[in-house]
């Protein structure tokens, strides 16, 4: 099958002759004008009480005899006759501008309106379709009225076509720099989420923007190990990683592994670097320090000294204390045990993994002291208010990913915990927002969680600015799994990565397409025509998606454009605005 370049916009479509069109308009005004003028004889004529049985309704009689001078108008006539022409231009004009209105503005909006998803698509992520689910989900009238879901944004240029997410759903959201992730998903997720609220960044603007919403609905805190918020005001406090550890005391050993792996995924992400023997043994190392510590109720920095002191046995002496965990004791007396070479090696693993416990600027974060509140994550899940935890980290040298992943994956298995305990999902949803997930929240295990977490109704929206960004993190696997099971995906643009841009592309498809081909000779004109399959999205159209759009891939329907709606767009009372604006600016 022959395929015409998609890009040649005469090949497009199988539309009448521009002659014919030309023609069409013509005759359409002479019989427009020839109505009106006809309609002004025949009101003027009964105004004046005359008899109208001579005068023609026929347009074309009325227009060619009114040019041919042949038809005298009374001046009342003209006047009826003009004033119903104006009214024609001007309802023709007003129609004119609502469909001009009405019409994609750009190629991705032409393209979606043509091809993609349907009414029955559109009307499946409706509020109404949000609110059904909602009150289905939780026999909670109100809670369904006021909160039936996260609003992704709208068709476009059709504004009360809202397009929204239910209770069930979790993101995958991948948009490049500055093309208003955190305008357009971030904050109205902060602002309309119904319980607490878990959200991360690497720039304080979430909290200054947020703060007067999320302040006076609930307690807020804001971990930040690096300063990023500085001169932010808030109770002294402090967050313990090894509660991670004790929340079930006999499953320590695997939630030791657990947190022991997040160091190291922090540290290293999916490049485990090296030999692959002794970074699983450093994992394995520091999985036994952390049992102890945990234990013995130490703080968590004893764990730094021990991995960079090999002739310290404390914790095998701690180990010995617990005859549950002798087994630990034992492997771990026998790392101890080997020959030097391999041990300083299997230590340095494991020092490497936790480097940032011996930094002081975060030790004080992860550490009790005199007047500083521990952080309760169990509370926090359970909380009857609507608190907020914002968790802050960046790159560099003293990046605290390690740190802030251990928070959030401390809130997430409580926040499972207390699902479990409620019948299988949370009373009331929890959102984390998690903004520059690939440098904030480098856990090993949150791929997987795409696979239950919605019917716990513990919305996750993991926002990326590329596809590789989070194949570094978690790997092609991980990344493959998440990409999979998210049930909305929303690609923002700003993205050069061919390998995403292709995945999507097919994912978009094809369509057939009528195309005509119109050639005249001396014998007349003839009209060919013909069908072709073409993508539908290129590309080059993907990577060049205009700001304030995103395609929108949701499960079971097919994919569709959406307008994306900066907060300051949003529909919210004036209370909500004036709080937004008032720290945003």
């Amino acid at each position: 099958m022959s395929k015409a370049n998609p890009r040649d916009n005469t090949a497009r479509g199988s539309g009448p002759d521009p002659r014919l069109l030309v023609i069409g308009g013509i005759l359409y005004t002479v019989i427009g004008i020839g109505l009106a003028l006809a309609a002004g004889r025949h009101l003027g004529a009964s105004l004046r009480g005359e008899a109208t049985d001579e005068i023609t309704w026929n347009p074309l009689d009325t227009f060619l005899n009114t040019v041919s001078g042949k038809i005298e108008f009374h001046p009342v006539d003209l006047v009826i006759g003009l004033v119903l022409i104006g009214l024609i231009v001007g309802v023709a004009g007003w129609l004119w501008w609502r469909l001009k209105g009405s019409k994609p503005k750009t190629q991705i909006d032409q393209a979606g309106s043509r091809y993609l998803s349907n009414n029955q698509d559109v009307r499946s992520l409706s509020r109404d379709n949000a609110a059904k689910a909602a009150a289905r989900m939780f026999n909670n009238d109100q809670l369904a009225s006021d909160h039936p879901g996260l609003r992704i944004g709208h068709m476009p240029g059709r504004k009360k076509a809202g397009l929204y997410s239910t209770w069930e759903d979790l993101y995958l959201v991948i948009f490049g720099p500055r093309m208003g992730k955190t305008t357009s998903q971030v904050i109205p997720a902060i602002v309309d989420a119904p319980g607490s609220v878990v959200t991360t960044s690497n720039k304080r603007d979430i909290v200054d923007d947020t703060i007067g919403i999320t302040s006076a609905r609930g307690t807020v805190r804001v971990f930040d190990p690096q300063n990023i918020a500085a001169g932010f005001d808030q109770e002294p406090w402090f967050f313990d990683p090894l509660d991670y550890v004790r929340r079930v005391p006999d499953q320590m050993d695997s939630a030791a592994v657990g947190l022991a792996d997040i160091f190291r995924c922090a540290s290293r992400g999916a490049d485990t670097g090296g030999d692959a023997y002794f970074s699983q043994a450093g994992v394995d190392l520091l999985a036994q320090f952390l049992l102890a510590a945990a234990l013995d109720n130490r703080p968590i920095t004893d764990v730094f000294l021990w991995t960079r002191d090999e002739d310290n046995r404390t914790p095998v002496t701690v180990l010995n204390q617990y005859p549950e965990w002798s087994q630990q004791a034992e492997a771990l007396e026998g790392t101890y045990a080997i020959t030097e070479k391999t041990r300083s090696g299997i230590f340095s693993q494991a020092a490497q993994m936790c480097a940032i416990l011996g930094r002081r600027s975060a030790a004080q974060w992860v550490t009790p002291s005199a007047g500083r509140q521990r952080f309760d994550a169990a509370e926090f899940v359970r909380s009857q208010s609507r608190d907020t935890m914002y968790v802050l980290s960046k790159k560099g040298a003293d990046n605290a990913a390690g740190l802030t992943t251990a928070l959030v994956a401390t809130i997430m298995v409580e926040a499972e915990s207390y699902g479990e305990e409620s019948g299988g999902r949370l009373p009331v949803p929890l959102v984390a927002a998690l903004d520059e997930a690939a440098n904030v929240v480098k856990w090993p295990e949150l791929p997987e969680l795409y696979s239950h977490y919605g019917s716990r109704s513990i919305i996750l929206m993991t926002i990326l600015q590329s596809y590789v960004q989070g194949v570094g993190v978690w790997g092609e696997h991980g990344m493959e799994a998440m990409w999979s099971a998210a049930s909305v995906m929303l690609f923002g643009g700003g993205v050069r990565d061919e390998k995403l841009l292709g995945k999507i592309e097919t994912l978009v498809g094809v369509a057939e397409e009528e195309t005509a081909s119109v050639s005249s000779n001396r014998d007349g004109r003839s009209i060919s025509h013909s069908t072709q399959e073409r993508k539908i999205m290129t590309v080059a159209d993907l990577a060049s998606m205009p700001r304030g759009r995103a395609l929108l891939l949701s499960s079971n329907r097919r994919p569709l454009v959406a307008q994306l709606e900066p907060w300051w767009e949003r529909d919210w009372d004036d209370h909500t605005m004036q709080a937004l604006t008032a720290k945003a600016n």
